[in-house]
């Protein structure tokens, strides 16, 4: 095989299978489905022109070594949840010379992925954190909205899935990983993650959802991003509201 050569780390879950449906559409791609899982990784590119499989560890020790050999030119690493991760998997694609893109909407993991800029460019490459949701979508609507705004005062953002809309594991792990815990807030009050909820009208037939405070990126790069250092609000809902209920409930505990 010869081309492009693109790998995804984690490319057989939720997120990965839909950036490798997207990718397998691009002419000239080498791809390359990677996980801790040969069968699945195998599974999903029998489907899938130019695209081969691979068994890969992130959390091997010898993660490094297989990466510089395979000598991607582009890295996907979807493996989540982003939470508590280190930024191993950058730092080995800075070291062979790989363009890295992730998923992260972990705010500690995306936010402070700014320690490897002086080695990134040293080496050539671009390091891309948080393509994901939020906060890289969340942040093109804020832009949108703000571009002709002189100051900022508030930004309220609310996402709220359908309860037939499939959830991958790491997402949920993500989600149970911050309920409860305190969240970045306005001098003089307090946000928990999942505690609280108010009430957001959709246009139909969506109609109206419980949202409640979530942990995400955004919370500390827009009040950056915008004159005015604006509060960020980012809620997050299900479409159910006896599940949402009991989200709520499991935060206070």
């Amino acid at each position: 095989m010869g081309g492009f050569r693109v790998l995804v780390l984690g490319g057989y879950g939720f997120f990965g299978r839909r950036v490798l449906q997207r990718l397998s559409l691009q002419a000239g791609l080498e791809i390359v489905v990677a996980g801790r899982s040969l069968q699945k990784a195998q599974a999903l590119v029998d489907g899938l022109p130019a695209a081969q499989a691979m068994k890969l560890d992130v959390g091997s020790e010898d993660f490094d070594a297989q990466l510089k050999a395979l000598a991607p030119a582009v890295v996907v690493h979807t493996c989540g949840p982003f939470q508590g991760q280190a930024y191993r998997v950058a730092e080995a694609c800075i070291a062979a010379g790989a363009h890295y893109i992730d998923l992260a909407d972990g705010r500690d993991f995306v936010c402070g992925i700014g320690v490897l800029d002086r080695a990134a460019r040293t080496a050539g490459v671009a390091v891309i954190s948080g393509a994901s949701s939020v906060p890289a979508l969340s942040c093109a609507a804020a832009d949108h909205l703000a571009r002709t705004m002189d100051t900022v005062s508030e930004v309220d953002i609310g996402i709220s899935p359908g309860n037939r809309t499939e959830r991958g594991l790491s997402t949920v792990q993500a989600i149970l990983s911050y309920c409860g815990r305190p969240l970045p807030a306005p001098a003089g009050s307090r946000r928990f993650g999942w505690v609280g909820a108010w009430e957001q009208a959709y246009p139909a037939p969506v109609g109206r959802r419980l949202l409640s405070p979530c942990d995400v990126p955004d919370l500390d790069l827009l009040p950056m991003r915008y004159p005015g250092r604006p509060d960020v609000r980012f809620g997050a809902g299900l479409e159910l509201r006896l599940l949402h209920r009991g989200l709520n409930l499991l935060a206070t505990l």
